[in-house]
């Protein structure tokens, strides 16, 4: 948002009424059409910052995220010792669209995916990690689920995934390599 112009103020605002709203996550769903859910919180972002949600969604959006430099790499060395990668995101279909061709350099290395915006179900909801394991004939004690947030871990969890919370790259690995060691 700061690469758009927007001073403090109006960050805190836009912020407020978009990845900080529970909008965000019916965003993610997909159930409501994407256009109503940024009118939502463009109606509900205070007067003087209104055009600045438009402006973050419009001209924002393809730098809104990007890969980490570590991501493709890694996979791709997983890959290579024959693991199987799969994408489980909660992500809106015309970002992810975007984002998937523009940012996300790990995307050749990915066997399958599910996304909520065309399941219409969102992490942590059981049903996305059991639609994963039908989908790709997954076996889910042989599945480990890399998150950043401890309810979409426990999440995976409850349905027999083995999950890691994912709080800094080397941490992770670290992990990984433990819980691959033991299968």
């Amino acid at each position: 948002m700061k690469q758009l112009g927007m001073n403090e103020d109006a960050v805190r605002a836009v912020a407020q009424v978009t990845v900080q709203s529970p909008l965000w996550q019916e965003l993610d769903r997909g159930v409501i059409p994407e256009e109503t859910v940024i009118a939502m919180m463009k109606q509900n972002a205070p007067e003087p910052y209104k055009d600045d949600v438009q402006r973050f969604f419009d001209i924002g959006s393809p730098s809104l995220v990007k890969s980490f430099d570590y991501s493709a790499d890694w996979l791709k060395s997983l890959k290579e010792k024959g693991y199987g990668i799969y994408l489980l995101s909660n992500y809106p279909v015309k970002f992810f669209e975007m984002h998937s061709k523009n940012c996300f350099t790990f995307m050749p290395y990915i066997d399958g995916k599910i996304v909520s915006g065309y399941v219409k179900l969102i992490k942590p909801d059981e049903q996305i990690y059991r639609l994963l394991l039908s989908q790709y004939s997954l076996t889910a004690e042989e599945c480990v689920f890399i998150d950043d947030v401890k309810e979409n871990i426990e999440g995976a969890e409850n349905v027999g995934i083995h999950g890691i919370l994912f709080t800094g790259f080397e941490e992770v690995q670290s992990k990984l390599k433990t819980l691959l060691a033991l299968a």
